[in-house]
């Protein structure tokens, strides 16, 4: 067959347009790893010209019925959790009222009584923003080591008379969950409510027979967004990140560790630092509110938290508050909180976080607390368990040490997992919420801001005991040694920071 001179010209233009097309798309990536613009600025450019790429290649090569199906599998699914995160809003005022009504009984009305000084605008802020009740009566025991943790945990499980409720991100199918589902089966047997709310995609491996004994006592299961199309499609955004556990009403655990034998030193990154704060007194309600807004929501259950009231008195003296962000609000309550404390120190500011890729708003806050002359510190690892996440880190970490933060890597045999902020001696911050944008507007977090000074010293005695024995400080002489490699690294991963 001879092609004409029109349909050989056609061929030729083809190829040509092609050809073009490549090259410039391959001028503009290079012009954009290169220049040294924020990140958000770059990733609009980068997303623009991936999207006309993706546009082309699907109209020329892709038949349009796999486009309309790919569409609606995540565009249609985002489109679906939008209206049901609207549905939540409804089922969770109800549940906030009820609790509400209990304000006189359990909760401080008022934070300047609770004689919070400074700190009482944080107070004030997070109740109206989050509707994040204050308490006074609490007996916290902060916790950096998987060890301890998970022992009192299971401990306190074991003295359950009333209910146990657990809610994670992760249960790993090993020796440790396997302790924790028989201590929940001997539970259930002995007619104490047992419920695990877990995260669809965060537990996709655990088998969905792992706690049939406890569910054969009368316990329950449930899992937190599952896919319309199981493990084929199930998304990485909008997860369930939380870790708490509440018993009897008067006892939760707020961790950032989720149940596996990693998270106490025994996996391939070695020795491991994480936290949890465990909590006696009215703060727990607050905890078990939380619980019962997730299982509603992932159940359709009509759980009421009248029947989860502590049926003893707190006998502690710190105050608390429980603060929970997610998609489903209108406002992004962990990272006003994060911006709030960092703002209000007068003294320091020091951050354990395994993921450093704050938003602009808390890297503006840490900037201007460290050039106001506050002693501004980030303990991060010193390797990866995300590499794309943890170079985007270490760009950001480059950024800080322009601003005179201090970085202090964790030490290369282990690896630190933490989410604390501490600041001043007087307030604290303990819970699931990484420093990055995922958890500061993607997924659903819950930490608990602390104030009590004994327990501030505390948790800045462990940082600075880590930051003497565990740690190697990176300066701005180390971090300008960088190899090329690390550069190009960071410039490329530093893209992921917005979605990160």
């Amino acid at each position: 067959m001879v092609l004409g001179f029109g349909e050989a010209w056609s061929v030729i233009d083809v190829y040509v347009t092609t050809l073009l097309l490549f090259l410039s798309v391959m001028v503009i990536y290079a012009v954009i790893f290169v220049q040294k613009k924020q990140p958000e600025t770059v990733l609009v450019w980068f997303l623009a010209v991936s999207l006309a790429v993706l546009v082309w290649f699907l109209a020329v090569v892709i038949y349009p019925l796999v486009f309309i199906l790919l569409f609606y599998v995540y565009l249609g699914r985002d489109l679906r959790r939008r209206k049901m995160f609207q549905n939540k809003k409804e089922i969770d005022r109800s549940v906030s009222m009820a609790l509400g009504k209990a304000r006189e009984s359990l909760f401080v009305s008022d934070p300047s009584k609770h004689g919070l000084g400074p700190y009482e605008s944080l107070a004030r802020m997070l109740f109206k923003s989050n509707v994040s009740f204050l308490t006074g009566d609490n007996e916290v025991e902060y916790y950096n080591e998987g060890d301890r943790i998970f022992k009192d945990m299971i401990e306190e499980i074991k003295g359950a008379k009333r209910f146990v409720h657990l809610e994670f991100y992760l249960i790993r199918d090993d020796s440790l969950a396997k302790e924790f589902a028989d201590v929940l089966a001997q539970k259930a047997r002995e007619g104490v409510e047992i419920k695990i709310l877990m995260d669809a995609a965060g537990c996709h491996k655990l088998p969905r027979n792992f706690f049939r004994e406890m569910e054969n006592a009368g316990g329950r299961t449930a899992h937190f967004l599952p896919s319309l199309f199981g493990d084929l499609n199930i998304g990485i955004n909008n997860r369930n990140h939380r870790k708490i556990v509440t018993i009897d009403g008067d006892t939760a655990f707020v961790c950032g560790c989720n149940i596996g034998v990693e998270y106490r030193g025994e996996g391939p990154l070695g020795y491991w630092r994480d936290d949890c704060v465990r909590i006696r007194g009215s703060g727990a309600i607050s905890v078990e509110k939380r619980f019962i807004l997730d299982w509603n929501f992932a159940t359709d259950g009509h759980l009421k938290i009248e029947d989860y009231a502590p049926t003893r008195p707190g006998i502690g003296k710190a105050g608390l508050q429980i603060v929970s962000g997610g998609p489903d609000k209108a406002s992004r309550n962990i990272e006003e909180q994060y911006v709030k404390m960092i703002v209000s120190a007068k003294e320091y500011v020091y951050i354990q976080t395994p993921y450093f890729v704050p938003s602009m708003a808390v890297t503006s806050a840490l900037v201007v607390a460290a050039n106001s002359g506050v002693d501004v510190r980030i303990m991060m690892p010193s390797k990866p368990d995300h590499p794309f996440v943890y170079w985007a880190s270490l760009y950001n970490a480059g950024d800080m040490l322009r601003s005179n933060v201090r970085i202090h890597q964790f030490q290369k045999d282990g690896f630190i997992h933490a989410k604390v902020l501490v600041i001043d001696d007087e307030v604290s911050s303990v819970g699931s919420a990484n420093f990055d944008h995922r958890s500061l507007g993607l997924n659903f977090e819950t930490n608990a801001v602390i104030y009590d000074a004994v327990f501030a010293k505390k948790v800045k005695a462990a940082y600075l005991d880590d930051v003497e024995n565990r740690c190697t400080e990176l300066t701005a002489e180390k971090y300008n040694e960088r190899s090329r490699t690390v550069r190009l690294m960071e410039n490329i991963s530093r893209l992921y920071g917005p979605i990160a």
